[in-house]
């Protein structure tokens, strides 16, 4: 009986552990916020940071959050790319003298964190009131101190303004 069931918890315990694991899906998304401005900051320690205020400006928001799995520790990513436009544009075009941006990287990485956004190019075309064609393709500064390499992104998306749901507000 002993010699049975040692591979009968073998055979369990296998069966039990390979279980797929259900996968969290990630998202991605486009926003536009009307009435703000992007307040970027640079502090003594080179510590680059960027928060969406109250302002009057329209701010570009690209989001990322990576697919998941619960059962791994530390396997979350998630990206963000945030500029902002004047109000009343039709178009823009910034470039590396003019570029204005922020990347965020959350995750468990060295690199983690707010990025200058400082080379490449970032344009844009106001299709209506609520939609812009928007094409990115940048670069991070590297920051050797704390040993940031850059990062690129490359994407065109259709950016809509961002309406909160009733639970959102």
């Amino acid at each position: 009986m002993k010699k049975l069931l040692l591979p009968i918890l073998i055979c369990f315990s296998i069966a039990t552990f390979a279980q797929k694991s259900k996968i969290n899906k990630g998202e991605t998304w486009y926003r536009i916020f009307t009435g703000k401005s992007l307040e970027i900051k640079t502090d003594e320690q080179k510590n680059f940071s960027a928060q969406v205020i109250d302002g009057n400006d329209l701010v570009f928001e690209y989001g990322m959050r990576a697919d998941e799995n619960p059962d791994l520790t530390d396997d979350e990513y998630t990206e963000k790319i945030l500029f902002s436009v004047p109000k009343n544009a039709k178009s823009f075009m910034y470039t590396d003298t003019t570029l204005k941006a922020a990347f965020l990287r959350g995750c468990f990485c060295i690199d983690r964190g707010w990025h200058n956004v400082n080379t490449g190019f970032i344009k844009g075309k106001k299709i209506n009131a609520t939609t812009w064609q928007v094409e990115i393709d940048v670069m991070t500064q590297p920051n050797i101190e704390r040993n940031f390499r850059p990062i690129a992104k490359k994407f065109k998306a259709v950016f809509k303004v961002y309406k909160p749901s009733a639970k959102n507000k």
